[in-house]
């Protein structure tokens, strides 16, 4: 699906810098496979007959007609909420979603679950989880909880066209360089042709949405992170389509019911 919309949310140059620099390191160590962390319990994922499960976070960008990108709101929320409606939906062992304050009270909530994938694995052990989110796990009477974040962007049709015209103007000057370069090599040399111009083509600005996804498993009682997933890659899956999203958490999430 390519979109199109009015855009009206203002730039938000460090949320921008945290979308885009998640998924530069989610392609970045696609080629290594799944990132998987278990803390010294060793939990066995299965064993849990119920985890509790805190609204999901989205961090999505929308790319505008000249191929910026913009932080949304609107498209982060519908991001998240399609998230958490296909896990309730599923056969997940999860609660019913225990709704956060993150515009907020917990707005540190969300900071937090926003910065655990840039987190290294050798260091989880040593990440402090916020008082409030264990409180929430602890209310809802479980001892294990689940946050679920995804990132990524959608670039809309313009953006696509603009990106398009932008190259296909700087092939046309460089070809008609090439051609001139070319033409004084044959009048000054031996006649053949010295220069060759190669058009310029990048597929990833024309890309039209891609996403990246994550799974944090915390023990209320040890106050710690039991367990995390990032199952990679997830190039140009659509966070707003909620067939790439199934496809996404069914991957994110097998290790809880397989």
């Amino acid at each position: 699906m390519l979109y199109s919309r009015i855009q009206t949310t203002k730039i938000k140059p460090m949320r921008i810098r945290l979308v885009l620099s998640a998924l530069s390191v989610a392609v970045a160590v696609s080629s290594c496979g799944p990132v998987k962390y278990s803390s010294s319990e060793n939990l066995n994922l299965k064993s849990v007959d119920e985890y509790a499960f805190i609204e999901p976070v989205s961090d999505i960008l929308y790319y505008d007609r000249k191929n910026k990108p913009v932080y949304d709101y609107e498209l982060s929320d519908e991001a998240a909420d399609l998230i958490a409606s296909i896990v309730s939906s599923q056969r997940y062992p999860f609660s019913g979603v225990i709704y956060m304050d993150y515009d907020g009270s917990d707005r540190e909530i969300r900071k937090w679950i926003q910065n655990i994938g840039s987190v290294s694995t050798s260091r989880l052990d040593r990440v402090r989880v916020p008082k409030d989110l264990l409180d929430a796990i602890d209310r809802s009477g479980h001892r294990y909880g689940v946050v679920i974040f995804s990132s990524g962007y959608i670039r809309s049709r313009e953006a696509i066209r603009y990106e398009e015209t932008q190259e296909a103007v700087g092939n046309a000057i460089g070809a008609v360089l090439d051609a001139i370069l070319s033409k004084k090599d044959k009048d000054n040399d031996d006649g053949k042709k010295k220069s060759t111009y190669e058009p310029y083509s990048n597929p990833e600005n024309k890309t039209p949405y891609d996403c990246n996804m994550y799974c944090v498993v915390i023990d209320s009682e040890s106050d710690e992170i039991v367990h995390y997933i990032h199952p990679l890659p997830f190039l140009e899956k659509d966070p707003l389509n909620g067939r790439d999203m199934e496809s996404m958490l069914n991957r994110l999430l097998r290790d809880f019911w397989e």
